[in-house]
Order: C-alpha cells, then sequence, then structure tokens
C-alpha cells in the first residue's frame, strides 16, 4: 500500500499532497486566551479562509496542515467546507497546543488512556460531530519547563499515534523544550522519525537543532518573514549549515500564521504568498538549490505527515 495522509476529506496517497505548508491556521477562536491580541488571534471569517486557500491554490499550494487544535477553536466543518470549495488538501490535528494555551484544569485526572482515545476517535470517527477526520496529532510544551498536563498529553499522543498510525507534530514556546518532548515519546517507545518539532527557529541554536535532528525527527522552521524576531539571515545561515550536515531530508518550512496581522486577506501580511514568493527565491540566492528547497517544502511534508502501519 501506498503512503497515505488522512485530510479532512478522506485519504490520498501522500504524493499528492504537492507543495505544504507545514504548519498554518485557516480558522481559529481561541477561548479563554487572555492576550491583549485575544481579537488578533481570531480568523473567524469563513469567505477569507476560503480567499487564503484559493489565493494559496493559485501560486501552486497543494496542502496546508491545519494547527488548530479543539481549545484553539477547532472548526471541522468550517474546514471541510473550505477544502471541498477550493481544492486545496486540508490535514487538521487533534490533541493540544500546550497548558497555557487550552487544556483542561483537571486534565492530568483523565489519564493517559483517557486523553489517548479521544485522540483516536478524531483520527478514526471524525471532530466535532463532523466525519472530518484528524490526519496528525499536536501536543506541546511550555517555555523551558514541560507541565504534568503536557507531559500526559504526550503520553497519550504516543499511544494514539501507535494504535492509528497518525504522526505527531509539536508546538514549542519560544522554541524551547524540543528535546525534552522527544525523550518523553522515546520513553514511550515512539518511532521518532513519526515526529516533527514546530517553531525551533524561535530559539536559533545550532547546536540545539542538531541534537533534535540526529534522533530522526523532523523539524519546522515557520518564522521566515518574522522580522521582528530576527533576520531571515539568521536562518538561511542555520538552513545551510544544516543541509551541509546532511539534514535536508528532516527539515520543512512554513509561516505558521495564526494572527489575522499575518494574513494579506485580512489587510496585513506576509500572507501564504510570501514563502514561495519571497523567500525561497532568496534561499536560492543564497546558496541552496532547488532539490533541497522541493525537499523542504514537497517531499518531507509527505513524508512526515505519511500514517505508518498502526500497531
Amino acid at each position: 500500500m501506498a503512503p497515505f495522509s488522512r485530510t479532512v476529506l478522506g485519504d490520498i496517497e501522500s504524493t499528492e499532497m504537492g507543495y505544504t505548508m507545514p504548519h498554518e491556521h485557516i480558522l481559529t477562536h481561541p477561548q479563554g486566551h487572555g492576550s491583549k491580541n485575544e481579537d488578533d488571534h481570531l480568523l473567524n471569517d469563513y469567505g477569507k479562509a476560503v480567499q487564503m486557500l484559493t489565493e494559496y491554490k493559485e501560486i501552486g499550494g497543494g496542502t496546508i496542515i491545519e494547527a488548530t487544535p479543539k481549545t484553539w477553536g477547532r472548526n471541522a466543518a468550517g474546514m471541510l467546507k473550505a477544502a471541498q470549495e477550493t481544492g486545496v488538501h486540508v490535514i487538521a490535528c487533534t490533541g493540544y497546543i500546550c497548558q497555557e494555551h487550552g487544556m483542561e484544569p483537571n486534565i492530568t485526572d483523565r489519564g493517559v488512556d483517557d486523553i489517548a482515545q479521544e485522540m483516536i476517535n478524531d483520527i478514526e470517527v471524525g471532530m466535532d460531530g463532523t466525519e472530518a477526520r484528524a490526519g496528525w496529532i499536536k501536543v506541546g510544551t511550555a517555555y523551558m519547563y514541560v507541565t504534568p498536563g503536557e507531559d500526559m498529553v504526550i503520553r497519550a499522543a504516543v499511544l494514539a499515534a501507535n494504535k492509528t498510525g497518525a504522526p505527531i507534530s509539536t508546538h514549542t514556546t519560544g522554541g524551547t523544550m524540543g528535546i525534552e518532548q522527544l525523550e518523553i515519546a522515546a520513553s514511550e517507545g515512539f518511532d521518532l522519525t513519526r515526529m516533527t518539532v514546530a517553531h525551533v527557529d524561535r530559539n536559533p541554536d545550532l547546536w540545539y537543532h542538531r541534537k533534535m535532528l540526529e534522533t530522526g525527527a523532523n523539524l519546522i522552521y515557520d518564522g521566515p518573514g518574522k522580522a521582528k524576531y530576527y533576520p531571515d539571515s539568521v536562518r538561511i545561515d542555520l538552513l545551510r549549515q544544516l543541509v551541509a550536515d546532511g539534514f535536508e531530508d528532516q527539515v520543512m518550512l512554513c509561516n505558521d500564521m495564526g494572527r489575522r496581522s499575518h494574513h494579506t486577506v485580512y489587510g496585513f501580511g506576509p500572507g501564504w504568498q510570501w514563502i514561495k514568493q519571497r523567500f525561497i527565491p532568496r534561499l536560492l540566492e543564497e546558496g541552496l538549490t532547488e532539490e533541497q528547497i522541493h525537499k523542504f517544502m514537497y517531499t518531507n511534508p509527505a513524508r512526515a505527515f505519511s500514517f505508518a502501519p498502526a500497531s
């Protein structure tokens, strides 16, 4: 059987994913975030979601890995309808971002098995009362520490991933605790080649990135264009070194646009076109090859978000 990925419209061969942004947001409605910028986190305009996907498809976009779990306002029905309307593959998630961004206060009382079963139901039955099924499991950790609830969710994710074959991808706060996330998953016997760590370029530490990649895990650089953190020259230097070290098969690129102020359809930027139209040309100018960039945007996401045989 050919490797497959699970979209909200059903399973596809992973090679059909095409150009892929591996950690993005289409529709969100966070509850109780408590941020001064709470309204900025509301991606709740369906028409603009369709416009985002339509413009993405026009530049050759094939798949969006949608990273909004239930506690951040996952809209399964909206994703399903938007995917039907635009023809872009949408791969939704089950799981949690991190304790700060929405976990039940008593989540540790639920236990690993109960949390895992909720994830399994989302993957095998459907999310939020729809027939749209999740295609990956999200977990995450706090800035520089792991809460008991986050630890339990990672262990539950491993159980659910092994039972369903779904991949795991993670949120790191400020790019920290990626190594610790991988250690927890490995302690449960998880194959780390099926695990991806996101936001790591928020912490531009080459040694730290190498150590995660040496486990076989995948990394997402999702900060290009966000100059408020630091210039893209820093990211590009890291990417060139990781390629030189032989890790080009484990790296992916996107923008993690979870705010209105990230999206051109809401009147801001950089928008989903930016990686392809601005960042990739710069990577080529800075010495990376078309083959390496094809891996970042096509080959590596297709592998990282494929299902494995269930145990």
